[in-house]
């Protein structure tokens, strides 16, 4: 069965990397939007031959860029769609024997819960409201399905909606990268309540 992964980029230098590997293990094809990387990000794509199709975006508009993902997935005509970030890698258990499992199984959707790393790829935290976040599963991987569709939302989105019927969650987990140094954190502070969106283009 066929497996796309979708994820949403900007400077994830070096996540991305790690990230995209485990990926092209897991999945059949890639595609991606990059809202404007200028780390490095990007030039690491060609390394990558399951991508099939780059989109780039300009201002933060979370919504925006999954319905984009969403949609180009759909050209593929997947059996399975996988969404996750650019700051997120796959624990190494997780293996395509695992997606084959999934994707032949009599669920529709499988969960995958985060553990969130802060400043540091050792540690990851649970408390306060990262238990929440860490309990309730944030990603998922859904047969290809016509009422499937994300929020239009700017901000937290949120996962993949309209998906009926039978879903199960994953013990595999997806290690997130998100506030690895203290830098990093105020740029995403920043992000969220500077940023505007703008156009489309692809390359």
């Amino acid at each position: 069965m066929k497996l796309i992964a979708i994820l949403r980029v900007k400077n994830e230098m070096p996540i991305i990397m790690e990230c995209l590997a485990k990926l092209s293990e897991l999945a059949d094809e890639i595609i991606i939007v990059d809202n404007g990387s200028t780390d490095g990000t990007r030039e690491l794509y060609r390394s990558f031959p399951k991508i099939v199709s780059v989109l780039a975006t300009e201002g933060y508009h979370d919504g925006r860029d999954k319905c984009l993902l969403l949609e180009k997935a759909k050209e593929q005509k997947p059996d399975w769609i996988l969404s996750i970030d650019g700051d997120e890698v796959f624990e190494n258990a997780c293996t395509r024997a695992t997606m084959e499992h999934y994707m032949h199984s009599r669920y529709n959707r499988v969960h995958f819960r985060m553990c969130n790393f802060w400043l540091t790829k050792k540690y990851f935290r649970i408390d306060e409201k990262f238990l929440l976040y860490t309990l309730q599963p944030q990603r998922s991987m859904w047969r290809n399905d016509p009422h499937a569709y994300f929020s239009n939302k700017k901000m937290h989105s949120g996962d993949i909606r309209g998906i009926r019927s039978k879903m199960y969650i994953s013990p595999f987990r997806i290690k997130h990268y998100g506030y690895p140094t203290k830098e990093k954190i105020k740029r995403k502070h920043r992000t969220y309540e500077t940023e505007d969106h703008d156009g489309i283009r692809t390359y």
